[in-house]
């Protein structure tokens, strides 16, 4: 359970309001609960608990300087630190792990690039729809009720942590991380809870590495491989890494434009795995967003639904059917219900495109912010559920 004293209300000069919410973990589905017009914090535990939070008003969507966060000067975890670590939990033996990102993370922390070795593979070649890169995402629009963002992650071992985060200056969030990315691989991977806080200190970097999440206005972002394209570069911006980017849209994004406008503040670093973004909100609509010929392209949704697999839309002329059979039979069954399916049916079609290699499918509910995650293609039990339940200001 996580103590009281972890919980960091956010200060300031801006307009504040407190919200009281329940956040719970279950194996079975929780009844839908509407959030149309409520904003949301978020707080995971593994028992009930009611918290009160402090809540700031919508951040502003300017890019963010990177600075670096503070350190003890004699090199000793911080309070919040030692609070960030010692909120960690395991959920799932695949391992899947939960932890609550307590204080401020602004700034890139020093990630070690040896660390990353899923950056020293080859990328996918044009028009391939190879076996290693086989990410599914897409998102459902039809039902105003029930909007859904469904994700395969298919990699090699990919141990992975459910991250919750509330900054200060921006929204609160839910993410994946693949934690292999930062060190802990294997049997080792396995054993977070029996390291001390200190060997655990790399997973203070998780922030920065979201493969996928939502946040609490119900925006939702993943990502897919890509062959590499030439990347717009203009000296005057910022260079951020190709996932760091996710994060700033998770911080201050609240809606599909204000994404799209944190992609054009930025220079994006796609390192030696190019990515291209699928994005979508409660409110109806999505966009993937790719880099082709030195160029930022936006692919709006034209329909009830959006998709998106390994292959750039920008390099089809138009014509994406036949470049890979996943993203054929995610279109065929969307536009066959019009964008409309239940979480159960979202998780049937994830397993429909499922690969040897899927290491997580996770079906997340932009409306309700529900959210259900299966590891490692056990399609046979009950989704691990995470639910946030508003209960008015």
């Amino acid at each position: 359970m996580i103590p009281e004293s972890m919980i960091a209300g956010s200060t300031g000069t801006r307009s504040r309001f407190r919200r009281s919410i329940i956040f719970w973990f279950s194996r079975v589905y929780a009844n839908a609960v509407s959030r149309k017009g409520v904003r949301m914090k978020w707080v995971l535990t593994l028992t009930t608990v009611q918290i009160m939070l402090v809540s700031c008003a919508a951040p502003q969507t300017q890019p963010t300087p990177i600075a670096t966060p503070f350190v003890e000067p004699n090199g000793m975890l911080t309070e919040e630190q030692t609070a960030t670590l010692g909120s960690l939990e395991l959920v799932d033996d695949h391992p899947l792990y939960t932890m609550h990102y307590v204080g401020s993370y602004s700034g890139q922390a020093g990630l070690d690039e040896s660390s990353h070795a899923v950056r020293s593979v080859e990328h996918p070649t044009r028009g391939s729809c190879q076996l290693g890169w086989a990410c599914s995402l897409f998102a459902t629009l039809g039902d105003e009720n029930n909007r859904l963002f469904g994700r395969n992650f298919d990699w090699q071992f990919s141990p992975a942590l459910l991250l919750l985060s509330d900054p200060a200056d921006g929204y609160a969030s839910v993410s994946m991380v693949d934690i292999e990315y930062l060190g802990f691989e294997g049997d080792r991977s396995r054993n977070l809870k029996d390291l001390s806080l200190e060997e655990r200190r790399p997973l203070l970097d998780a922030p920065f590495l979201p493969f996928d999440g939502m946040n609490e206005k119900g925006l939702a972002v993943g990502m897919a491989a890509v062959p590499a394209e030439n990347m717009p570069h203009d000296p005057n911006k910022q260079t951020i890494d190709h996932l760091e980017v996710i994060r700033e849209i998770l911080d201050h994004a609240g809606t599909v434009e204000e994404a799209i406008d944190i992609f054009g503040s930025y220079n994006i670093d796609m390192g030696n795995v190019p990515l291209h973004y699928l994005i979508a909100s409660a409110l109806g609509d999505s966009v993937l967003v790719e880099f082709h010929d030195g160029e930022l392209v936006v692919f709006r949704n034209e329909s009830s639904w959006q998709s998106a697999t390994n292959f750039l839309l920008a390099a089809t002329n138009g014509h994406p059917q036949g470049q890979c059979w996943r993203y054929d039979r995610i279109s065929e069954h969307l536009e066959e219900f019009k964008g409309q399916i239940s979480s159960q049916d979202a998780f049937g079609l994830l397993a429909n495109v499922s690969q040897d290699n899927t290491q997580w499918t996770i079906v997340y509910n932009m409306i309700t912010g529900e959210l259900g995650i299966l590891m490692g293609r056990d399609y046979s039990g009950n989704p691990l559920n995470f639910h946030v339940e508003p209960s008015g200001e």
